[in-house]
């Protein structure tokens, strides 16, 4: 099967072939990608290629790979490089086991993909895993594939120097177009989950900013940028301003926990921008478009 891209401006491959395949959904074509079942220009390809104006597409749609139908997740791969796997998580993966003993966690995935993993970090249970993303949050997680590079990202993450962005749909209207939450945020000993120290005293240092994107009758759509990398940073503080991050179970006000109306079963918040530099010194930096269903979301609210 045969395409060929004829518009003058740039567009990303897994979207368009989206478009053009309109019975597969985006996961599975970027598994078709990623199997090496498309082609541009008579040359392998990645995902995350962009299209110009005469390209050649080629899909061999006479071989296919096994449709997956949900009883394993696994993270895609965005990029490999010598030093250093970019993986788009999708929501419901547990990045490493807890005291629960999990499997089937992104710590399991990257030992099976890459046995030699197991060995690089400080700690068994995370190969390679330099940062973390909660389970219900989808989006970019950067993978150490050597113990340089390890200690390399590490130091970035210690010193504040990787630039994370997220994106999130919160409940009700922010006033400003842009602020930042800085308040210090600990553990609840009696729930176990976060709280915000209105006093600043005691807790973690915290500081969250953000950028309204879109404001809707009843939602918000903000860029949000961490300053430190707390358990539940984003979600317990918007969530101590009053505006809960939609689908989020656990962080919710009052007025929320009272509405019927459930937009989600999962919680809005995708990590989308990953900026850090290589051991030559060189800054990377990669994107991650918003999961199908939140982009539905998007387009059936007010």
């Amino acid at each position: 099967m045969e395409f060929e891209y004829k518009l003058e401006t740039k567009e990303r491959l897994d979207k368009w072939l989206a478009i053009q395949l309109p019975d597969m959904t985006r996961s599975h074509i970027k598994k078709i990608i990623l199997a090496g079942l498309v082609k541009v220009n008579d040359q392998d390809t990645t995902v995350h290629h962009w299209l110009k104006n005469g390209d050649k597409v080629f899909y061999n749609s006479d071989k296919t790979i096994k449709k997956s139908e949900g009883d394993t997740i696994e993270p895609l791969i965005i990029d490999q490089t010598e030093e250093y796997l970019i993986l788009e998580k999708p929501h419901g993966l547990l990045i490493h086991p807890t005291d629960q003993g999990e499997t089937n966690t992104l710590a399991d995935w990257v030992v099976s993909k890459f046995p030699k993993l197991s060995k690089i970090g400080d700690d068994p249970a995370r190969p390679g895993i330099v940062h973390r993303l909660d389970k219900e949050v989808s989006g970019l997680v950067v993978v150490a594939m050597t113990q340089d590079s390890f200690d390399n990202l590490k130091k970035q993450f210690q010193d504040r120097t990787i630039k994370k962005e997220y994106i999130a749909l919160v409940h009700g209207k922010l006033i400003n177009d842009k602020g930042e939450i800085n308040t210090p945020i600990e553990r609840d000993k009696k729930t176990g989950l976060m709280k915000v120290q209105t006093a600043k005293t005691g807790g973690k240092i915290a500081l969250t900013l953000y950028e309204v994107m879109k404001k809707f009758i009843n939602y918000t759509l903000v860029k949000v940028v961490i300053k430190t990398g707390r358990m539940h940073q984003i979600r317990a503080h918007f969530y101590s301003i009053g505006h809960s991050i939609i689908g989020d179970k656990l962080y919710k006000t009052k007025d929320i926990r009272k509405k019927k109306k459930v937009l989600t079963t999962r919680i809005f918040l995708h990590a989308d921008y990953l900026k850090f530099k290589n051991l030559a010194g060189e800054f990377r930096e990669y994107r991650s478009a918003l999961p199908q269903e939140l982009e539905k979301i998007l387009d059936n609210i007010k």
